[in-house]
């Protein structure tokens, strides 16, 4: 990291942080989360450290593991901006989806910068899920342990040290958690209309919309994490087959990263 990247990072920390004790915590944490990389992460400690941010929806303290990847998942949705989008910009979000929500920091992002009045946040792996609750509390979101699937029913999930690569994996998965269809979920919530529905599922997203999407005539834009070439094919054809437009709006290679599709369609009356 350049010297400017560096120092830009520490004004966002004192932004970020309410107090100096979060702010001197979050420092350090991020220091040492930095120290022992991805490659000694093989057994973290999971114990969430707990920091008062200026998020406008965490009054109470956000929750966040030093070598779990929260710390990077933070950075990368507060201070890069990650989901400040051109291709969202024009758009009010009242109603929002989240699946694959981590612990929370992009739904706090959503309720901040797009004003959502309704956020439904899905995640399957356990640990996460507990701190999803804890920092979405207070808030008006309501969040669901689940994996989003073509069908209904129980998949396995396999762990990972950085905490948001958890997937589902019929061979190596050691947990299992309910799985849940769109169209239950949808139906579920009572859900005629999502105005932005956001997917980061961890390469499951191929199975998933292999399946039937006649749901997607309910969702009037996706944002997705696309983390293959064959998964980038198969959620392109298939928005693709209901008349959305398809765009990427980040990554460095051009199967994978954030793809923005649109429905040409308005919501029902």
């Amino acid at each position: 990291m350049s010297v400017a990247s560096s120092l830009s990072k520490l004004a966002f920390c004192r932004r970020l942080a309410r107090t100096p004790g979060s702010f001197l915590r979050l420092v350090l944490h991020s220091k040492a989360a930095a120290k022992r990389g991805v490659a000694l992460a093989t057994a973290p400690d999971t114990e969430p450290v707990e920091y008062l941010l200026n998020l406008a929806n965490a009054p109470n303290g956000t929750a966040l593991r030093t070598y779990a990847g929260d710390l990077s998942i933070l950075y990368e949705i507060f201070w890069q901006q990650s989901y400040r989008l051109p291709q969202l910009r024009a758009n009010s979000f009242h109603t929002v989806v989240d699946v694959g929500a981590n612990v929370g920091l992009a739904a706090l992002f959503f309720l901040e910068k797009f004003s959502a009045s309704r956020l439904i946040c899905v995640e399957p792996e356990p640990a996460n899920f507990q701190l999803l609750q804890h920092n979405l509390r207070g808030t008006a979101a309501v969040t669901l342990q689940a994996a989003l699937s073509a069908t209904d029913g129980v998949v396995k999930i396999n762990s990972s040290p950085l905490a948001y690569n958890a997937k589902v994996s019929a061979e190596t998965g050691t947990t299992e958690v309910p799985a849940v269809s769109m169209p239950t979920l949808l139906q579920s919530q009572g859900l005629v209309w999502v105005d932005l529905l956001k997917i980061d599922i961890e390469d499951y997203e191929q199975q998933v919309f292999a399946g039937p999407t006649d749901w997607l005539a309910r969702v009037g834009v996706l944002l997705i994490e696309i983390h293959s070439p064959a998964s980038q094919v198969a959620v392109r054809r298939a928005v693709q087959a209901h008349g959305f437009s398809w765009e990427q709006a980040a990554g460095k290679q051009p199967d994978l990263g954030l793809f923005v599709a649109r429905n040409p369609h308005s919501p029902p009356a």
